[in-house]
């Protein structure tokens, strides 16, 4: 899988390449090449296996072979090492929580998945070119995105991570998580708005002095490897629960799905389910219990969860 700039379709990179530059060289945003389309087969037995299984067959034509399988299965497996559970609002209507992260923050999965495939490419480079130089990651933050990245890089060999957040302007909450790491983490304060912020990142990046000196590349939202792996959140909430108004799984008879942002005609409200080419096939509506365990069968759903405390 190759990646292309925005603003000139003729350039293409790799995974790794789009992962380490962030942006392309002519300020375009990278995108793939092409939308990979999951067999019947993963949707016939998407029941059958693990969140890590699920997740590394949706990521794994993204990266191609930038990531050696065993790699890619440990990055999965330490991004999603908490619980995504999907709970009832009304009868006909549920929630995929996405707030059970080490900072109760969407942002975790990108992050965490960001963080491991740079780290894995920086110490691939350094092996290949026998030096230590580091990678400098440059992040502005207004709260959620600079907390989720000081704990998705925390300690992550190769990378020096520089988060710039507005004074008075993030809750006590965020500030915590944003300077109390310390080792590769390093937080400024600024005095000004989150748009100053965003303007010292984008000015450093345009510096070719600071360049030459430092091997910089954004965790901003630009960056493929942390919005990509935000897809798994509709493989997890995927087969949706049965309802009083839709007690049956869906039939091969339901309306194709070809967005991810689309329900099913069968039952307003439900979860947005995978874009696919075709029609999912029948399969059980069953809960996702655990990230490691295979899906259990059966008509026992999960009381709601309440937020986890902060620590």
């Amino acid at each position: 899988m190759n990646y292309y700039s925005l603003n000139n379709p003729s350039t293409r990179v790799t995974f790794k390449e789009a992962t380490i530059r962030g942006q392309a060289p002519d300020k375009g945003l990278y995108f793939p090449e092409s939308i990979p389309t999951l067999p019947k087969e993963f949707f016939d037995n998407i029941s059958q296996y693990s969140r890590e299984d699920i997740a590394f067959r949706v990521i794994r034509p993204f990266t191609g072979d930038t990531l050696p399988e065993q790699e890619l299965r440990r990055i999965v497996a330490e991004t999603i090492n908490f619980d995504f559970p999907l709970v009832p609002v009304t009868d006909n209507t549920w929630s995929l929580e996405l707030f059970h992260g080490p900072t109760l923050a969407f942002k975790d999965v990108g992050a965490r998945f960001m963080s491991r495939c740079l780290g894995y490419f920086v110490r691939e480079k350094n092996e290949v070119q026998g030096n230590d130089r580091p990678i400098t990651v440059l992040v502005a933050t207004s709260g959620d995105t600079g907390g989720a990245v000081a704990s998705g890089f925390y300690d992550i060999e190769g990378v020096q991570v520089v988060i710039l957040y507005p004074s008075g302007k993030v809750s006590s909450v965020q500030e915590l998580q944003l300077t109390t790491l310390g080792k590769n983490i390093s937080a400024l304060e600024v005095e000004g708005s989150f748009d100053d912020c965003q303007q010292m990142v984008k000015d450093a990046f345009a510096d070719p002095v600071l360049q030459q000196q430092l091997f910089l590349t954004s965790a901003n939202s630009i960056n493929v490897a942390r919005w990509l792996p935000q897809q798994f959140y509709y493989f997890f909430a995927w087969p949706p629960p049965p309802t009083p108004r839709n007690p049956l799984p869906l039939s091969s008879a339901s309306p194709a799905v070809t967005s991810a942002t689309s329900a099913p005609a069968s039952w307003p409200g439900a979860p947005a389910c995978p874009s696919v080419t075709s029609s999912p096939p029948a399969m059980p509506m069953t809960p996702y219990r655990s990230s490691s365990q295979p899906v259990n069968t059966g008509p026992n759903w999960p009381a709601p969860h309440s937020p986890m405390p902060w620590t």
